[in-house]
């Protein structure tokens, strides 16, 4: 199975067995383990996990964790083609993560104008690093993986993607659980497999539309997979709390 992954090339979330999340290779398509969602960034089938990656950083050196200085628990609209979704974020167990998430991309507009490139019904909305071209964004320092924080990846909940293979290689792509996708979890320590996918908060209004996004027509293109035949696209994404 393969996990979430958020850097800048080619993901593929193996949705299998249990909704297999994120690795590099959207297009690679195995009927005993489909590919599901490229949770860093979707490019060619079999390319290089690097090979799109636009970050200025290096995945060996993780971003370091930050002091969050804001509110708790502050919120973001995002509003898309489908509608709006109203997140609330956690910062007091996920510190680095959503400071990342609201300093580095939403107060720089960063997601205004990109897509959810991967969609699957039951399983996940994976967005935040292609425009409706499918040209990716420029994306900051990768941050250290708080998976370990103790939030699940339920229904509802937000989290980051990254490179399957590197814990702490999250940049700007996250997903929206539409299942409760336990395999996603933090576990443990030893490995990148069972370290999990970092949640950083949840959906508090709108998770209809979440649940349209997930349901829209879907091709295969280009090496991504499970990609909405019509755009579906973050107008905006605004703090508003």
């Amino acid at each position: 199975m393969k996990f979430p992954h958020l850097s800048s090339s080619v993901a593929v979330i193996g949705f299998a067995v249990c909704l297999g999340l994120f690795t590099a290779g959207c297009g690679s398509s195995d009927s005993a383990n489909p590919p599901a969602v490229s949770i860093n960034d979707p490019g060619s089938s079999g390319t290089d996990m690097t090979s799109h990656t636009v970050s200025t950083d290096v995945r060996s050196e993780p971003g370091k964790r930050s002091d969050f200085r804001g509110e708790e628990f502050p919120e973001v609209v995002l509003t898309t083609t489908k509608g709006d979704i109203h997140l609330r974020l956690d910062a007091k167990k996920a510190p680095a993560t959503v400071d990342n998430f609201l300093t580095n991309y939403v107060s720089t507009n960063h997601y205004d104008g990109t897509i959810f490139h991967y969609v699957q019904p039951k399983g996940m909305v994976l967005g935040g690093l292609f425009d409706a071209n499918m040209n990716p964004r420029e994306t900051k320092s990768e941050i250290q993986n708080e998976a370990m924080n103790g939030l699940k990846n339920k229904r509802g909940t937000i989290a980051m993607s990254r490179d399957p293979s590197f814990i702490h290689s999250s940049t700007c792509q996250f997903f929206i659980n539409c299942a409760d996708n336990t395999m996603f979890d933090h576990i443990g320590t030893d490995d990148s497999s069972s370290f999990g996918y970092c949640v950083f908060g949840e959906v508090i209004d709108g998770m209809d539309v979440v649940d349209a996004i997930s349901r829209v027509e879907v091709q295969s293109s280009d090496g991504f997979v499970n990609l909405p035949r019509e755009p579906v696209q973050i107008l905006s994404a605004q703090r508003v709390k």
